[in-house]
């Protein structure tokens, strides 16, 4: 059974978009932040984090990429502690 699983996973791997790199990643939220003066460690960090995310997925597609990675990426440049 968990051959078949496999296969069926393989299948269908080959039809969705590649994720993006944590390089590609990263560079995207940096311009980002850059954008918006956002200064890591400084302020409502929370807030700074969802006005990140929101101009982030203006920018990417949300299909391209690890949410969680994105999350991680953005609160560790950020300066915000999970």
């Amino acid at each position: 059974m968990a051959e078949k699983e496999k296969t069926e996973a393989n299948l269908l791997q080959a039809f969705l978009p590649p994720l993006l790199p944590e390089a590609d990643i990263d560079r995207a939220l940096q311009e980002v932040i850059s954008e918006q003066n956002l200064v890591p460690g400084g302020g409502n960090s929370r807030k700074a984090l969802g006005i990140v995310f929101k101009q982030f997925y203006l920018k990417v597609d949300r299909s391209l990429v690890d949410t969680d990675l994105v999350r991680r990426r953005a609160e560790a440049l950020l300066g915000i502690s999970s």
